[in-house]
């Protein structure tokens, strides 16, 4: 179909910006809330139009609940329509291809970013979504929810709410983060329950199968594997066909995503405070800062000079 020739755009999100514009809330810039209501409605209209025209995929898990009214909401081409009292966890594999409120539903939005969920993770609280989990959730996006299920959910949405909101600095960070540890357990339990009760996953195609593989292998490699042949034969496939797969499925080939992945790593680090170009280059595997910097402009338009000075 002809949706399925747009590019799909890996976007880094400025979650300050973007609570503020929506008149929501923020925190360290890695976690967003916003309460969907007739009074921002048509700010969140807004937006989800612009997805008809554009797809993305983000680097951070997406939590949507929809409290009444109904949602619809397009992942990876395949629609999907959310009733009241049902969730949608969008991961970072899945990519968002469209979007469409309901006239006064309400709904609650939160977006993590996959660093603050490794954190929490390595903190003490519930473990960062396994691949299995992460896999799963990139199949069968869509919760439906019993009473029970629903009030633990929204109760502990509705707390993380409250205290984003909260104006109270010297505190505030151990009550978002303990707040959130609360949500994530009760979405573990939510995934953990739907598997016992063995649900059938609907039947996922070969070719989507090999997309989500190559995605985790980009995501545990892509630092120090260039080159499509490794994807390739970890998937045992030709690179001919897993760059006609890719193609299919977001509009790049194998090689380009590779270097997207590389490129997005390379900002990443090159932010950081007292960044270095060669420990950079070094930490991406490259021959040399030379050719590091050559790739980088390529990418980006910039030297990484330029980038840094930027910032």
């Amino acid at each position: 179909m002809a949706k399925q020739t747009k590019i799909i755009q890996s976007i880094d999100l400025d979650m300050t910006g973007l609570a503020e514009y929506f008149k929501g809330y923020s925190f360290n810039n890695e976690i967003m809330m916003i309460r969907v209501t007739d009074l921002n409605k048509e700010l969140i209209d807004k937006a989800a139009s612009g997805l008809i025209s554009n797809s993305y995929r983000l680097d951070a898990l997406t939590v949507l609940l929809a409290m009444d009214g109904n949602l619809d909401v397009s992942l990876d081409f395949n629609r999907y329509s959310i009733p009241e009292k049902s969730l949608l966890l969008i991961s970072p594999i899945n990519a968002i291809t469209g979007a469409d409120l309901s006239t006064g539903g309400r709904f609650f939005l939160l977006i993590i970013k996959r660093e603050l969920l490794d954190r929490l993770g390595n903190s003490g609280g519930p473990k960062p979504l396994p691949t299995k989990d992460l896999s799963d959730i990139f199949q069968r996006p869509h919760f439906e929810m019993d009473e029970n299920s629903y009030n633990k959910i929204s109760g502990s949405v509705e707390n993380l709410y409250h205290y984003m909101k909260d104006t109270r600095k010297d505190i505030k960070e151990f009550l978002v983060i303990a707040s959130l540890a609360i949500v994530m357990t009760e979405i573990f339990s939510l995934i953990s329950e739907r598997e016992n009760v063995g649900l059938q996953a609907k039947h996922i195609s070969r070719k989507t199968e090999l997309m989500t593989r190559f995605v985790f292998l980009l995501r545990e490699y892509g630092e120090k594997e260039h080159n499509p042949v490794f994807y390739a034969d970890k998937l045992f496939i030709s690179v001919q066909y897993l760059s006609l797969i890719l193609k299919e499925e977001t509009g790049k080939t194998a090689s380009q995503l590779i270097a997207q992945h590389i490129a997005t790593r390379a900002r990443n680090m090159l932010r950081l405070p007292g960044a270095s170009i060669k420990e950079t280059a070094e930490k991406l595997n490259f021959a040399d800062q030379s050719s590091f910097g050559k790739f980088f402009k390529k990418e980006t338009g910039l030297s990484p000079k330029k980038y840094i000075e930027s910032l």
